[in-house]
């Protein structure tokens, strides 16, 4: 607990306990502690943080960082009086400043040491003082004027526990609320919108809401036609003494301009577009066009104005509103064709006009990009490179050619020893509309533009070459794309999605496949020459940034798959080779929440459900579409598509548990939680449970016990549990976690009926291991 350090006297501040807080917010009335007890690792009462601050602050010596100092500036200054070249001293100075603000910092913040750990927490009673104090500011902000704040504290053993007890008796209650508008039509537009207020009678008192009611009004204004009005002509004057009883009374002024009677209302006369703002100090005039009301300017025609006009949402006579300037300058930035877009207005002249300014991208540009890739296993490295051509035809489309190599890190399907048996390579190309490229009315394309609407239609030809087989894909799709930004949704529709698909299997694969078919299992048919058409929907909520470590934040994504559509019967009119169709129907719903408890430790959970029905003639699903359990970002205690499906167990006929062939699914229940903290700078933990399995719709005389049933299904949920280390360098997250198996639901063999076991007692047959690591990238979910 860091008691060895204190100093003679002193005790150490070991927890802090807040009652009567019920329905007010923990967490800002605990950020107003002057201090807190020393960090721990989760819940250990154990403290390393000041073991590293007291190693640290041993070594300190800020007079020995300063003869650094005068030693490096000496040393410098020498080599850079022997230099005659500007740039060289330049350089030399630059090394020196950043060797001295190294030690700078040491002097000001500390050793490493000192700055990775923290000094010890003791207790002081001035600062216990000070947090009441500011508990009970915060509490009348809240509207308890008549609030008492008091601490108490236990002590024992040199360990103080301190408790702040708040009474909060009645709070004020706003009892009536008066305007001083003297400019009638902005007195009008304020009651109009009173149902939207943030203030009303009869509720309880809170300043925020008054910081809020001035937000709330300064925008409304701004959405209305008063292009230079500022929350500076707001203002609040609270009277909680006039009526007494806890009563308060609220006035609202809003004062007009200096020297003026009102606040000008203003209308929008022109809007000048000019689309090559970059180009300047060219002795020619630009030239002008007109559409729809709009002036485009430009030395050289390259955009259609048509579609311009869908993302404008400035029109002459329009009243002004700030909504509809940051949604032009939205909706022109989501097209990828300009590199800047300002909007300003000159209200020069008695005239309010609209300039729009744009600067467009380099028409070709290049890029790559060399990494690390984690799905299921280990990281694979990959390598893209692509090549955009904007404003291919002059509809400020998009066209881009990619090409991708990369390694998966997963192992083959029969075989675990390698894990870099999956080489992935193709080609792409692309083409971006920036609208819906099908029959719809102009009326209805101009209102799409506040959605981002996109069409996209691709060619590609890709190369998987695994262990078991070399799989070709041609492919081709057309998606329509949107985004809904108040609800923070995003939307893919797949019109059609086509591919040709050929498997070229090895010997050994094929045997496998054969041996299968015999008794039954069609999975074979995954690997025949196979035309696959589908057509899905995806849509994705993200709300508050998923992921970031300030406030609660979830993800949620659904995709449904319907596969073997109307383009398969035209497929198999066109074609007269005997190609493999399939019928199916995939849903697949993906759920993330994470919650930050403090600053230190959030908790994070995911829940992944996913079903899909095979209704052809073969009654399978292609191979990329079924399901696999197990592996970095699934369950950690099992290896990479090796988990399940349901209770069956891979025991060969030597009673060897036998783990090499993935085990595709139907059917997957996924969930997952984590208790993320950190340890010290960029060193993070995570405590993990992870709970699921996959099952097949049919049985499988293959794999008995395969088949879904709702009486047992939940008997037949793996569960593994563990600890991971992360290195979070902001940029990225490199992981390390370690899986150990704490249920499997395995109970059914190819040769044995069942296995007799306890509960929770693992299968003991030979090679069966209950420890996996996992190595990842970025976190599991």
């Amino acid at each position: 607990m860091g008691r060895r350090f204190l100093p003679d006297g002193e005790s150490l501040l070991v927890e802090q306990k807040l009652d009567g807080a019920d329905k007010l917010n923990k967490e800002e009335i605990q950020s107003l502690y002057e201090y807190e007890p020393n960090r721990k690792i989760l819940f250990i009462p154990w403290s390393p943080y000041v073991g590293i601050y007291q190693r640290g602050l041993k070594r300190y010596d800020s007079a020995k960082y300063e003869q650094k100092i005068e030693a490096i500036q000496t040393k410098f200054n020498k080599k850079i009086a022997k230099k005659d070249k500007e740039k060289k001293q330049k350089r030399l100075r630059a090394k020196m400043n950043k060797k001295v603000n190294k030690e700078v910092r040491n002097i000001k913040e500390g050793n490493f040491g000192m700055r990775m750990g923290e000094p010890l927490a003791i207790f002081d009673s001035a600062k216990e003082n000070a947090t009441v104090e500011k508990i009970q500011d915060y509490m009348e902000t809240k509207g308890y004027f008549n609030s008492e704040v008091t601490y108490t504290t236990e002590s024992t053993f040199k360990m103080v526990s301190t408790l702040y007890t708040i009474e909060r008796n009645q709070p004020y209650v706003i009892d009536s609320i008066f305007y001083n508008i003297p400019d009638t039509a902005m007195y009008n537009r304020v009651i109009e919108s009173s149902d939207e207020s943030l203030l009303r009678t009869s509720e309880n008192y809170e300043q925020a809401n008054l910081v809020e009611e001035r937000d709330r009004l300064n925008t409304y204004m701004l959405n209305n036609g008063y292009y230079n009005f500022s929350r500076q002509f707001i203002s609040f004057v609270v009277d909680s003494s006039s009526l007494g009883d806890r009563k308060v009374i609220i006035g609202l002024t809003i004062r007009n301009p200096n020297n003026q009677p009102k606040h000008k209302v203003y209308t929008i006369d022109s809007v000048i577009f000019t689309t090559d703002a970059d180009i300047t100090g060219l002795v020619s005039n630009r030239q002008n066009e007109e559409y729809k009301g709009i002036t485009y300017q430009f030395y050289s025609k390259r955009y259609s104005e048509k579609i311009l006009d869908r993302r404008i949402f400035l029109k002459p006579g329009d009243l002004y509103r700030r909504s509809n300037t940051l949604e032009t300058q939205k909706q022109l930035s989501n097209m990828d064709i300009f590199k800047f877009i300002n909007v300003n207005y000159d209200t020069t002249g008695g005239q309010f006009v609209s300039n729009v300014f744009t600067s467009p991208l380099k028409k070709f540009q290049t890029s790559s990009e060399l990494g690390l890739n984690v799905s299921k296993g280990l990281p694979g490295p990959f390598f893209n490179a692509s090549i955009k051509n904007r404003n291919t035809f002059r509809g400020l489309e998009v066209m881009e050619l990619s090409g991708r190599v990369g390694f998966e890190g997963i192992s083959g399907a029969t075989d675990t020893g390698n894990p870099y048996s999956s080489l992935d390579y193709g080609a792409n190309l692309a083409f971006t509309f920036p609208q819906f490229m099908i029959p719809i009315g102009s009326d209805l394309r101009v209102k799409l533009g506040h959605l981002n609407p996109k069409t996209r239609l691709s060619f590609g030809l890709n190369y998987t070459d695994r262990t078991e087989y070399l799989r070709t894909n041609i492919n081709t799709s057309l998606n329509l794309s949107w985004q809904n930004y108040k609800k923070r949704r995003n939307y893919i529709l797949s019109i059609a999605d086509i591919n040709f698909i050929d498997s070229d299997v090895t010997d050994s694969y094929q045997k496998f496949l054969d041996e299968l078919e015999a008794q039954g299992n069609n999975l074979s048919n995954s690997f025949l020459p196979s035309f696959v058409s589908s057509s899905w929907l995806s849509v994705t909520y993200n709300i508050n940034d998923y992921g970031n470590r300030n406030e609660k934040s979830s993800f949620f994504r659904y995709r449904i798959i319907a596969g073997g559509n109307f383009y398969s019967a035209i497929a198999k009119q066109i074609f007269d080779r005997d190609l493999e169709y399939f019928k199916y129907a995939k849903i697949d719903l993906d759920f993330r929440h994470s919650a930050p408890m403090n600053s230190q430790i959030t908790l994070a959970y995911r829940a992944h459900l996913g079903v899909a029905i095979p209704y052809g003639e073969n009654k399978t699903l292609p191979y990329e579409e079924f399901f696999f359990a197990g592996g970095s970002n699934s369950i950690r205690a099992w290896q990479p598509r090796r988990l399940g499906p349901g209770s069956f167990l891979p025991v060969d006929s030597l009673g060897v548990y036998n783990n090499d062939f993935e085990q595709p699914g139907e059917i997957l229940l996924e969930t997952s939680v984590e208790f993320r903290h950190k340890i010290f700078g960029f060193l993070h933990g995570a405590l993990f449970v992870d709970m699921g399995n996959t099952w097949t719709m049919r049985v499988d005389p293959v794999r008995p016990g395969s088949q879904f049933q709702f009486d047992s299904f939940l008997k037949e949920i793996a569960i593994g549990a563990g600890y991971g280390l992360r290195l979070d360098f902001s940029f990225l997250l490199l992981r390390l976690d370690a899986a150990w198996k704490i249920y499997d639901p395995g109970s059914q063999t190819r040769y044995d009926n069942a296995v007799s076991r306890g509960s929770f007692d693992l299968p003991d047959y030979s090679n069966y291991n209950r420890l996996v690591w996992n190595l990842g990238i970025g976190y599991p979910f």
